[in-house]
């Protein structure tokens, strides 16, 4: 009879949203969450580690290193079942539900040696290879993991995970797999979580020796700033980002950078703070990094498209901010075209597929700049086919608005072919496949200069020169994107 009742009941109360017009709202989804409390040494040497699981334990607790065991000092101890050590990987399915771990590491490796020279007293602990941190594998919908560290009150932890607090202490565990990697600071350094006008959020490291801290986190805000431009909004909520500074190339003003995926996003940059703010504004490393945001994870054989995609918006992006013209972007476009031209002649015959794969085993050859620029000649092709077939409505930055809402979390590696299907689903046309397929298995550069010709975009000796009145604004909507697309993307 009671259980009668509670249908009946429930029914009644259906009804009643149903007669008065309010909605109906399942109700949430309990979400376990396992804690983490790090407790760590001033000196940067140990790390006491104390697990607490909320109800069933995850199968498998991983770090990347294969000999990480050998940094253990207090074995993990447990009072509700027992751990199977596999190497990196502790076998966590026989403890108990609710169970609590604790283990001691040594994470000394990791310490920054100081520079005698620069008398810098700074503690450092930076960590590009996760040696200690024993984490879940994988974990469900129905689990998180808090982690929260416990160490001086003036250090810092930098992480790609989304942080709960301002000092960088306490974090949420992103869901992406950790072995993509990811970097770790923990000590003395300045610490700037920013919000941009999206409402996202820059959390900005900088090491003590950068200098012009404050007008590089604002270089920082504005390139992250342009990107929301491009896109509608920015495309993650929280973002990573490191600052250090440069002590072996002087070959401009941010010589390297990259992207990293694991347990969440973050982006380094190995900087020349010598060097003016004006040279930073006018490079294009940033834009480059930053557009690697706008897709999935890549399988490394397509690492042409994400490459691709990130060398092609690189100058589309400083046009929109203002630090190039237009005809400045096209030029840098038509010089990086043809740098791929050029080392695909140098190369050996091979498919575009195959290119990456033989650049591995050390060959280059040419094979970078045809990787880099093939890609971006597919997403200026496609972009233009857009924009034409959707009578200028439709274009790359709503496409790529449309991938980053459904899948920029996806937790596993996207094959090309892939990534072409959900934009030609998304967009609702016959375009990335058929062009994926004439490109990536051709053995020759694609022919780019049949879409200059479109956009009245013509070249002489080697300078770009615009010609066709008629193309002006499609052309001219790559850049700046038309009114009907801002709409589209808000």
């Amino acid at each position: 009879m009671t259980h009668s009742f509670t249908w009946l009941r429930n029914l009644i109360e259906i009804a009643l949203l149903l007669a008065i017009g309010l909605p109906i709202v399942a109700a949430a989804q309990d979400i376990r969450t396992h804690r983490y409390q790090v407790a760590i040494n001033p000196e940067l040497s140990s790390a006491q580690v104390n697990i607490c699981f909320a109800g069933k334990v995850p199968e498998y607790l991983i770090v990347d290193y294969k000999k990480a065991t050998r940094n253990i000092l207090e074995f993990p101890k447990t009072q509700k079942g027992f751990i199977e050590f596999q190497g990196r990987y502790w076998k966590t399915q026989s403890l108990a539900p609710n169970s609590c771990v604790n283990y001691r590491v040594d994470i000394s490796e990791h310490k920054r040696k100081r520079r005698s020279a620069e008398n810098d007293k700074t503690q450092i602990s930076f960590q590009t290879e996760n040696t200690w941190l024993w984490l879940p594998e994988a974990l469900s919908e129905d689990e998180q993991v808090e982690i929260e560290f416990q160490i001086p009150d003036s250090y810092r932890v930098s992480t790609p995970w989304q942080m709960l607090d301002n000092k960088g202490h306490r974090f949420l565990l992103g869901r992406t797999p950790h072995d993509w990697g990811f970097t770790i600071i923990i000590g003395e350094f300045q610490l700037r979580p920013v919000k941009l006008a999206s409402g996202s959020q820059l959390n900005i490291a900088v090491l003590n020796q950068v200098k012009q801290k404050n007008a590089l986190k604002q270089w920082v805000v504005d390139i992250g700033e342009t990107l929301s431009d491009y896109l509608g909004h920015f495309p993650l909520s929280q973002l990573q980002v490191i600052l250090i500074e440069n002590r072996r190339f002087r070959t401009g003003p941010v010589p390297w950078g990259d992207v990293k995926r694991g347990g969440g996003f973050g982006i380094r940059f190995v900087v020349d703070s010598d060097q003016s703010l004006e040279k930073f504004y006018q490079d294009w490393t940033a834009t480059h990094e930053f557009s690697h945001l706008l897709v999935p994870n890549i399988e490394y054989q397509d690492g042409w498209l994400s490459e691709g995609l990130a060398s092609y918006l690189q100058y589309l992006l400083m046009a929109r901010s203002g630090q190039l013209t237009p005809e400045q972007a096209w030029q840098k476009l038509y010089l990086g075209f043809n740098r791929g031209l050029n080392g695909t002649v140098n190369a050996p015959e091979e498919k575009l597929i195959n290119t990456s794969e033989n650049r591995r085993k050390g060959n280059r050859s040419g094979r970078t700049m045809r990787i880099y620029w093939s890609g971006a000649v597919y997403f200026f092709m496609a972009d233009v086919e857009l924009r034409k077939q959707s009578k200028g409505q439709l274009g790359l930055p709503e496409l790529l608005l449309k991938l980053n809402q459904c899948c920029i979390d996806s937790r596993d590696e996207w094959s090309g072919i892939r990534l072409a299907k959900k934009l030609d689903e998304l967009s609702d046309k016959d375009i990335f496949v058929d062009l994926y397929r004439n490109i990536a298995y051709s053995k020759d550069f694609p022919d780019f200069m049949q879409t200059f010709n479109e956009l009245g975009i013509q070249v002489e000796n080697e300078q770009v020169t615009f010609d066709s009145q008629a193309s002006f604004q499609l052309r001219d909507q790559i850049i700046y994107r038309s009114s009907s697309l801002k709409i589209l993307g808000q």
